[in-house]
């Protein structure tokens, strides 16, 4: 994939990598880190020596069986890296420049790159010379086996990692905590979980457990006091238990309880996580694995017990401060981010920064979704560098995985001014990470580029996407009528829908539902006043029936009874945006008051009804803001207007009191209000246009410009110029200024000139207020220094005496 010249006149110098690249960075070896690194520099701060196979020094869950530690004191471990190694990257739009986002006198070049540097990231920050004195650094082993099925039998790689002194103590004090258990009862116990397991969640048949695993008549006694008085009298009885004790106990009680009481099994994982004697992390997050199932399907939704909640209690038994160094369960791991708070992440990545444990790649991604939900860019990038240091090992970074991730993170981008023009933030530093953008990808760049207000860049951006032979889908396509319905651009919006339809895109219910959206905006909202109105009800009528059910139609009392529509209609029920559309488009190409008014009746008869189509519309006030503007076009529309609001008012009310699934009425606006307002300015009732302002204030609704623009335009006509003065004053102290409707509304002034008298009037009052206390602060601290003086004298007039 070759990059195409002539993208350089998009303006734009964000780059795509062309082709697949090397690996950018090799990785950097223990001796070369500093001692302290940051969360997003020690990927590779271990050294594996050794990919043998060994029959077995830890089983699948960690347990530590044949590990053994060790100071390193042979130099000849330690291998010098070499300083020469360098990476060819393919030049791309990460290494050809392209023109800024501004118009460009047309002097850019290829080789002037505006991707800003990664120096924030990092990779970029660990030096070649790192620790002055590497060889004396006293590092330590960690020795365990990761089980691989090699010849349909289960065996061991032979793993070491190296650590520091505080991580290497941290490792021995995890595992003097932790229960202890023969290797074979804890193959039993995780084969006995995998069918619980399947039963519960698969269907599968359930068989007994083994022997070992049933209850016998001591666990019957503290099953008994779980049930009784788990916090209290059960934590007794477990703190006095010896600690082979209680890795007997632990894991019989631990599947009964899953099996046949999961509340249960919340409290005794809790008083059990929170003891002296800790059970292995992994086999207590394949049991939270398995509640977090019955989680989702509503069965712990509103569990409280203790001051604890559901997520609480795994926060607290998941706790990273027991995470294990050399092998953590990552999907307990992953389990507790996708569940963690703010606080809670931050926390968790400070820590595996402190002691290095061991994080997968998909365990770094899972962190990289979590700061990109918070809005963290930077952390993300951090956390995406470390899975791009394990490519070899892991994940690669045009794996569906980090493609998915990074798609996500670039829903953050927004366009920076940089020395060298304005460019994006995010995308170049995936770029340079070595990521190459797929379709998904270059539709979010696509859509950002449009996001910009430069339509130029985005067309550009879309004519490399079909030169780099990524043939556009339904979001590229959505993308780009987005944009032309945005701008009004008519011409461009034909050409996007025929070719939509000749790609046969136009059944997709996003591209229906732009299209129909596209036909509303050029024929019913900016209608050409030569046009029939009955022809552009029925034009747009005759889209719907092509795409959705007409019954919700004629329950709304829309469609005249004459009407026949066209065969072959579709059954699909329409969505929210396709029957507000239909109800604006009925509303404006009709003005007969008494057919807006029996609309409305009968809509907020469905809507009291609970009818499945209509009551999602009341969830925002798109739909009442339409009836507003029909009935404000009538005098005989203001009453019913009123009317309108209060039942706005009446039904978020009422919400408030309304049980979990049920759809919540949308408050009246600020354009809501507004349009009242309007309603009355319009039909000359200055007075009840006062009364809607001190409702507003009542309510506390914040005026926007439109607001600012109708109450100037009120006070205009009633010939108010001081009220006009002091309008515009607040309008301006508000951040808003003047614009062409403020113009127009102040030209119904019979003299204007009072109006600027009026202005300056007020400056000057305002200026001569200022002054004044200006004055009486000097005045004050003139007095306030005086008497310090005059403290002062005394002082040594005492002191000569």
């Amino acid at each position: 994939m070759s990059f195409c010249p002539h993208l350089l006149r998009s303006r734009f110098s964000a780059g795509l990598s062309s082709s697949v690249p090397q690996h950018r960075l090799q990785l950097r070896h223990w001796y070369r880190q500093p001692a302290k690194l940051p969360a997003a520099r020690y990927a590779a701060n271990y050294t594996s020596i050794s990919n043998s196979i060994h029959p077995g020094a830890y089983d699948t869950f960690g347990n530590d069986l044949d590990t053994f530690s060790q100071p390193i004191s042979d130099p000849a471990l330690i291998r010098e890296p070499t300083d020469n190694q360098t990476e060819d990257q393919p030049k791309g739009l990460s290494d050809v420049a392209l023109s800024p986002l501004t118009r460009g006198n047309g002097n850019d070049t290829a080789g002037s790159s505006s991707i800003p540097d990664l120096d924030d990231l990092p990779g970029s920050h660990i030096s070649s010379s790192g620790d002055r004195n590497p060889i004396n650094r006293k590092l330590f082993k960690i020795s365990y086996a990761i089980p691989i099925l090699k010849n349909g039998e289960i065996k061991h790689k032979y793993t070491t990692r190296h650590v520091s002194q505080e991580t290497f103590d941290f490792n021995e004090s995890v595992k003097l905590a932790s229960l202890s258990y023969d290797r074979d009862e804890i193959q039993t116990w995780k084969m006995a979980y995998a069918k619980l397991y399947q039963a519960v969640f698969l269907g599968a048949n359930m068989r007994k457990f083994p022997a070992s695993l049933t209850l016998n008549d001591a666990d019957q006694k503290l099953l008994e006091m779980i049930k009784a008085d788990c916090q209290g009298s059960f934590r007794e009885a477990w703190e006095a238990l010896e600690k082979p004790a209680k890795a007997s106990h632990w894991k019989r009680l631990s599947l009964w309880l899953l099996r046949n009481s999961p509340d249960l099994a919340l409290e005794f994982l809790l008083v059990t996580s929170q003891s002296a004697d800790l059970p292995f992390f992994a086999m207590v997050a394949s049991c939270f694995l398995f509640l977090d199932k019955l989680h989702h399907v509503g069965k712990f939704q509103h569990w409280e017990k203790s001051g604890h909640t559901y997520v609480s209690l795994l926060l607290t038994c998941l706790d990273p401060g027991i995470w294990p160094v050399a092998h953590l369960s990552q999907k307990g791991a992953r389990l507790y981010l996708q569940n963690a708070s703010r606080k809670d992440l931050y926390r968790a990545w400070a820590i595996v920064d402190n002691r290095r444990n061991h994080i997968s790649s998909a365990t770094w991604l899972c962190f990289m979704r979590r700061f990109t939900e918070f809005g963290d860019v930077r952390t993300s990038l951090e956390a995406l560098e470390l899975v791009r240091r394990r490519e070899r090992v892991s994940l690669r970074m045009n794996s569906e995985g980090v493609m998915r991730h990074c798609c996500k993170l670039l829903l953050l981008d927004s366009v920076r001014d940089t020395p060298n023009g304005r460019n994006f933030h995010i995308l170049p530093k995936l770029l340079k990470m070595g990521v190459i953008p797929n379709r998904d990808m270059m539709n979010i760049v696509l859509s950002n580029a449009f996001k910009t207000g430069d339509p130029q860049l985005g067309f550009d951006m879309f004519d490399f996407m079909k030169r780099q032979s990524l043939e556009p889908d339904s979001f590229t396509y959505l993308t780009l009528l987005s944009d032309a319905v945005a701008r009004g651009d008519r011409e461009r919006v034909e050409s996007l829908i025929h070719n939509i339809r000749t790609l046969e895109l136009d059944k997709n219910p996003w591209i229906a539902s732009k299209i129909f959206h596209a036909h509303f905006t050029f024929n019913a909202k900016h209608r050409d006043p030569d046009a029939d109105p009955r022809g552009v009800f029925y034009s747009l009528l005759d889209m719907y029936i092509q795409l959705y059910d007409i019954t919700p139609l004629r329950e709304l009392s829309i469609i005249p009874p004459e009407y026949t529509p066209p065969s072959g209609g579709a059954n699909a029920q329409p969505s929210i945006i396709a029957l507000y559309l239909m109800i604006a488009t009925y509303l404006r190409c009709q003005k007969r008051i008494s057919h807006t008014l029996r609309v409305y009746t009968t809509f907020r008869a469905l809507l009291a009804q609970g009818h499945p189509s209509i009551t999602p519309l009341a969830s925002t006030d798109h739909t009442y803001n339409e009836f507003l503007l029909a009935f404000r076009d009538d005098p005989c529309g203001l009453r019913p207007a009123v009317r309108l609001v209060e039942d706005m008012q009446r039904s978020s009310n009422k919400d408030k009191e309304l049980e979990n699934g049920a759809v919540a009425h949308a408050k009246p606006s600020v354009r809501t209000w507004t349009i009242l307002m309007s309603a009355f300015t319009f039909n000359q009732q200055p007075l009840a246009a006062e009364k809607v302002r001190g409702m507003m204030a009542k309510h506390g609704v914040e005026y926007n410009q439109v607001t600012w623009n109708i109450v100037i335009n009120n006070y205009a006509n009633a010939q108010n110029v001081t009220q006009v003065a002091n309008s515009i004053k607040a309008m301006e102290a508000q951040g808003f200024s003047m614009d062409s409707y403020t113009m127009k509304c102040l030209s119904y002034l019979q003299d204007p000139g009072r109006l600027w008298i009026a202005v300056e009037e007020m400056d000057q009052a305002s200026d001569a207020q200022h002054d004044m206390v200006t004055s009486s602060w000097d005045e004050d601290e003139n007095e306030h220094l005086l008497e310090q003086g005059l403290r002062r004298l005394c002082k040594k007039e005492e002191s000569t005496r």
